[in-house]
């Protein structure tokens, strides 16, 4: 098999497993405190097994890096969580997606200096303008009855706020590793590391008792989840590029919308289907163009 063919193997197999998270915690169930501890625990167990693979150096930078990337993924992380279960997984993740799409973008354009031309702007600016227009068809609910819009609308607005909040703390973690150049297997302990701090602060407010549930063990699989797409998505990148990879590690929404609909069986309308299938389209198309724009 060419190196291609298995470049865009590891690209799918990333969008796979970052696509699962919020169905597989989803169904596992517990509280987002439960789910964030698991998960924790889960990045930990994996960055150990890498570390006695690979055995790397970790020096002082890393460690700090690491803490603070693993820190703010994990923020994000227990938010996206708030946020599926206020508004559901098919709504949340797009939506998620286009805020770190957004932020990671106006970052690299305006901190790290990545858009240079009038070009790069122009489509910079149309990728993050069919980013918005998708996030919106997401979100977007028929017009029914009054009374049961206006019931749902506190839980809506915490859940559309945890999902922002989701976007921006992601968005820190894939800034803070950028900015600065550190081995990828020496990271990956700290962060473990860093990750297992904020869901231990998270979860404070849960009991020994709690901590120790069930579904708090049963949610360490979607933290090896997480931590194997990054693998298969370093990997990608080695192969094919980071435009493609970055391009193809989005379709994991398509997952994770269908499923929340199918699988999860999240209600909508006919038309609300259609607003969000045609939201997720327009996501994985914005992100696509801002891939290219990468190359």
């Amino acid at each position: 098999m060419e190196g291609d063919q298995v470049g865009i193997i590891f690209a799918l197999i990333t969008a796979v497993c970052w696509g699962s998270i919020g169905l597989v915690s989803n169904k596992i169930g517990g509280t987002n405190q439960n789910q964030i501890l698991g998960e924790s625990y889960g990045i930990l167990v994996f960055a150990l097994v890498m570390f006695f693979i690979k055995q790397p150096t970790i020096d002082l930078k890393t460690t700090f890096v690491g803490l603070a990337s693993g820190f703010f993924y994990c923020y994000g992380q227990n938010q996206q969580f708030r946020g599926f279960n206020e508004v559901g997984v098919s709504v949340g993740l797009p939506l998620s997606t286009a805020a770190q799409l957004i932020i990671t973008t106006l970052a690299g354009a305006f901190i790290f200096h990545e858009w240079t031309t009038g070009k790069d702007f122009t489509l910079g600016f149309i990728a993050l303008a069919i980013l918005i227009i998708g996030a919106y068809f997401t979100s977007k609910k028929e017009k029914g009855n009054q009374e049961t819009l206006d019931s749902n609308q506190k839980s809506n607005l915490v859940g559309y706020i945890a999902i922002l909040l989701s976007g921006v703390g992601i968005s820190l973690y894939s800034i803070t590793t950028k900015a600065f150049a550190v081995n990828a297997y020496a990271i990956l302990l700290p962060q473990a590391i860093g990750a297992l701090i904020e869901a231990f602060a998270a979860s404070s407010s849960l009991t020994p008792k709690q901590m120790r549930s069930r579904f708090t063990y049963f949610n360490v699989v979607v933290g090896i989840l997480w931590a194997l797409g990054n693998v298969f998505y370093q990997l990608a990148i080695a192969q094919i590029g980071l435009a493609i990879s970055f391009s193809m590690s989005q379709m994991g929404i398509i997952i994770s919308t269908l499923g929340g609909i199918f699988i999860l069986h999240e209600h909508k309308t006919r038309r609300e289907l259609n607003y969000t299938v045609l939201g997720c389209l327009l996501v994985i198309a914005g992100g696509v163009l801002l891939g290219i724009m990468k190359q």
